[in-house]
């Protein structure tokens, strides 16, 4: 083949460290006062440029000598190891990391180990300091491992840069021209690097990469037996696939065992050590530790990084080791290239402007697909004292690589939904990639219409179906090709750690339209990330969706195991059945009508569950509630009043007024000095049953919002709204008293930026939500409505102080149809203006709050009686009221629309 093109060239740095101190700054700033100079001074060899900037490489060893003032002057280093932009594991960030060992003039190792973080900070001009300052820590050893010495900075001085730039030597070139080729190559590489770290903010285009390798065959066991398996790897880098500055590797394997039941290994991180792709020339290695699921077929990143606490994770070192024939097919672009119509140039310049000048590219995905023929394979797997080693089937093993780059916008985000299917024979493989815009916030009428339009555009000119064979690469029409799934995924990957969505990869089986099964990487985006965020901890979540209400909340019930935790809790307490205590919190005193039904949790279902409960045995239940502003502009509106007004009859369970029978509590933070009920405080097992609706504060109000309806003061627009804050108040009160289980009633719903007060025109999504943790309720709620659940305060504190569970959700994952979300401004109106001025905030409710004739308004003023009558127009565009006088039926249904659905989509 040749000997490979490789780049040499000197460095030199110096800086100070001492010794017994671990802080970078401050033992830069003791070697200075005790004159404790470091400095190295190396030459970086690297052997072949082309591995080198590839995504699995980019290191280098290098050779020359140390000075440190106690230890001695030019000591000859060893072992010395660069890495130039490798992403952190634990950050992201990219770096530049230097590693030695050396000799002490004492005859005692060392080794040094420095890094740069090359990551730009949001207006700072941080480019120069970054390339130029190495956080060093010297060790009392060979490794980094070894006791820690001393630390200090070092620094690369600019004024050295020419004399750097004039030691570049180029090796194993043949000609002028190759050596043009490799420095060209090696300045390409840095400069996208640079270019994709420091202009990322004012650039809106961005460029990733990737190589990855999917096989499909037979492992042959030391003992002779044969065992089907589905193997992929993949080196992603930073910005894949949404330019959000998140990276991943990773490893996956599944192995069908004799009973036809799969084991499932899985790894996936920002980097992993070990593990080198190199599709072009045909090689790939790993060693390192693997995860075998033992329960389950999927796995996450953020339970990847404590595996020790998963509970249903094992760890399995693995040495993979596989050499294969590759042989690259002609690139795919996707939607197009324009460097194919270059026709003036010829076509081998047209191909080495995309080798060394990627950036360059148009805008899209340009996959290159290799056929991946198997000439040696091993895998060997080792958990305890029991390993197990295999050999690939070489005739019965087929694959295929990609070396494939993006160069997009970023924004709006993709989406594409990408299959690949090689046969196990190696003769065939087929591709299909789906592609449109990720789903938008459902906020933003005008950002959403224009995503929805561009994903039209997207989904025609970015899908296509592949058919990879013998002749090569050939499209194929995606009606005669039919796939659709068969059963669950084999194994799942998720990548939850990007901030945009879940990148997944998983293994799938596929039946095509003649009815054969084909195993197949599959990779797709989810914008619901089940992942667990601050805990260790699972938990069951069902969304039930169907005509039948009631069918909706027993399988709810049954699913969650929900008769399984109070069982638990007489356990917990030591009490009988008819003595445990259980308290059900719904949503009803902000109902002003019993024609819409959307803004109160149904009573029919609410005594379906206090039921439910008493037929397994169950006596001491009640039904409670406390009440709310409205009791301070109407009349009747206390909780018992209103309670029999819906339809609750108490039978079998009592009604409790949670602002009465109230002892004082001293709890944290803003709740202080405060207030509880007696029997919620002393209940042991609380249920909060809540009311599917968007929120004008919070944007949606689900089960935490509930808990905020227990709060006993009446007039809560005063007390926790102006005088203290909704929400740290909710999460401080249900740190004191949790929640054991939670309910939302999203049968039928209120959105539109006002549907915590009323939906005229309600949302019927016939889905019952269900899980023991409020906090993963409210996730799956608040995603169904499109929404990141991130987005209201209370779930960002309540994660804070809980954390979020892994979420394994059972039934309906999809987004409610034609749902209408609160846009941005309204919180910003309701905090800014109505909360911030108490008078006018209570004044602007007392004026515009609208109830059916049961509950008379009870202000004696006249001038918000009159400043009500002249409101009356207005409300009958939000409120269900229909009297003589008002406006015409038609005239009212086509006002509302204009103004609270301009943002349906389905």
């Amino acid at each position: 083949m040749g000997e490979k093109i490789g780049l040499r060239f000197s460095e030199e740095m110096s800086g100070y460290l001492t010794e017994g101190i671990e802080d970078f700054a401050e033992g830069e700033k003791a070697g200075k006062e005790k004159k404790n100079k470091i400095s190295f001074d190396i030459k970086i060899f690297i052997d072949d440029i082309d591995k080198f900037c590839s995504l699995s490489g980019r290191k280098a060893g290098f050779e020359g000598t140390i000075s440190f003032s106690p230890l001695g002057r030019d000591l000859p280093v060893r072992d010395g190891e660069f890495a130039l932009f490798v992403p952190d594991r634990e950050t992201g960030k990219r770096q530049m990391t230097y590693s030695f060992a050396f000799r002490g003039k004492d005859g005692n190792d060392y080794f040094l180990s420095g890094y740069k973080i090359v990551h730009h900070e949001p207006r700072q001009l941080d480019l120069p300091d970054d390339l130029t300052t190495l956080y060093t820590r010297l060790y009392h050893g060979t490794s980094s491992q070894a006791p820690l010495l001393g630390a200090g900075i070092l620094h690369f001085r600019l004024s050295t840069l020419p004399f750097m730039l004039a030691s570049f030597q180029v090796t194993g070139a043949r000609s002028l021209s190759e050596k043009l080729k490799a420095v060209t190559r090696f300045y390409s590489f840095c400069y996208g690097e640079i270019r994709d770290t420091y202009l990322c903010r004012v650039s809106p285009i961005y460029h990733c990469e990737y190589e990855n390798l999917v096989l499909n065959g037979v492992l042959r066991g030391e003992g002779g037996e044969e065992k089907p398996f589905f193997f992929f790897s993949g080196v992603h880098s930073k910005d894949f696939p949404w330019g959000d500055g998140e990276v991943f590797w990773d490893v996956g394997l599944a192995i069908r065992e004799a009973d036809n039941k799969w084991r499932r290994f899985a790894l996936t991180d920002r980097v992993i050590e070990g593990l080198d792709l190199d599709v072009k020339e045909g090689s790939y290695r790993y060693k390192g530790p693997i995860f075998e699921i033992i329960e389950g077929h999927q796995v996450f990143k953020s339970e990847l990084d404590d595996p020790e606490n998963s509970g249903r994770l094992r760890r399995v070192e693995a040495e993979i080791n596989l050499g294969f024939e590759s042989r690259p097919l002609k690139t795919v672009h996707l939607p197009f290239s324009f460097l194919p119509r270059l026709q003036l140039l010829p076509k081998k310049i047209q191909e080495g402007i995309r080798d060394w000048l990627p950036h360059l590219r148009t805008l899209g995905l340009h996959l290159t697909p290799h056929r991946v023929r198997i000439l040696r394979g091993r895998i060997d797997l080792v958990a305890g004292p029991s390993p197990r080693r295999y050999q690939m089937v070489q005739e019965a093993t087929g694959g295929e690589g990609e070396i494939s780059t993006f160069q997009n916008l970023r924004w709006p985000k993709i989406y594409y939904n990408y299959f690949c299917a090689p046969a196990p024979s190696g003769k065939n493989c087929r591709i299909r990639i789906q592609s449109d815009i990720l789903r938008g916030n459902r906020k933003d009428w005008v950002v959403d219409r224009v995503q929805e339009k561009l994903g039209k555009m997207v989904r025609f000119a970015a899908s296509v179906d592949l058919q990879i064979g013998e002749e090569g690469v050939r499209r194929s029409l995606r009606k005669k090709e039919q796939w659709e799934r068969a059963g669950e995924p084999i194994l799942e990957i998720n990548n939850d750690h990007f901030p945009t969505a879940v990148f997944q990869r998983r293994i799938v089986a596929l039946k095509d339209a003649e009815g054969h099964e084909w195993l197949a990487l599959e990779e797709n985006m989810d914008t619901l990330n089940l992942g667990s965020i601050r805990s260790n901890g699972v938990v069951k979540a069902a969304a039930i969706r169907g005509a039948d209400k009631f069918a909706n909340l027993d399988e709810v019930l049954a699913r969650t195991e929900f008769f399984g935790k109070l069982r638990e809790a007489c356990r917990r307490t030591g009490k009988n059945k008819e003595d445990l205590a259980i308290i059900v919190k719904p949503n009803f005193m902000f109902m002003y009508s019993t024609k819409d039904r959307s803004t109160f949790t149904d009573p029919e279902l609410i005594e379906h569950l206090i039921n439910r409960i008493h037929d397994q045995g169950y006596r001491d239940l009640s039904c409670a509630e406390a009440r709310s502003t409205y009791g301070a502009f109407f009349k009747n509106r206390e909780v018992k009043t209103v309670a029999a007004h819906i339809g609750l009859s108490g039978k079998n369970y009592r009604i409790i007024d949670l602002s009465e029978d109230l002892e004082e509590y001293s709890f944290s933070g803003k709740l202080g000095r405060h207030f509880v009920n007696r029997e919620w405080k002393n209940a042991d097992f609380r249920i909060v049953f809540a009311k599917n609706k968007t929120h004008s504060y919070a944007f949606y109000t689900l089960a935490i919002k509930c808990v905020f309806g227990a709060l006993p003061m009446e007039n809560k627009f005063r007390e926790y709204h102006h005088q203290r804050d909704i929400y740290s108040t909710t999460i401080e009160f249900m740190k004191r008293f949790p929640i054991h289980f939670s309910l939302i009633d999203a049968h039928i719903s209120a959105d539109g930026p006002f549907g915590i007060f009323a939906d005229k025109k309600p949302n019927h999504t016939e889905t019952l939500i269900g899980s023991e943790s409020p906090v993963a309720a409210d996730w799956i709620g608040a995603s169904k409505m499109g929404l990141d659940p991130m987005v209201s305060d209370y779930m960002k504190l309540a994660v804070e102080e809980f954390g979020k569970p892994r979420i394994e959700l059972i039934g309906d994952r999809f987004l409610y149809p034609h749902w209408v979300n609160v846009t941005d401004a309204v919180p910003m109106l309701a905090f800014g203006v109505l909360d911030r001025n108490y008078y006018f905030g209570n004044l602007f409710y007392a004026i515009f709050a609208y109830m059916e004739d049961f509950f008379p308004y009870k202000d004696p003023r006249l001038g918000v009686r009159l400043a009500r009558v002249l409101a009356g127009p207005l409300k009958t565009l939000f409120f269900q009221k229909m009297k003589r006088g008002d406006l015409d039926p038609e005239t009212n249904k086509a006002l509302f629309e204009r103004l609270s659905r301009t943002g349906d989509q389905e």
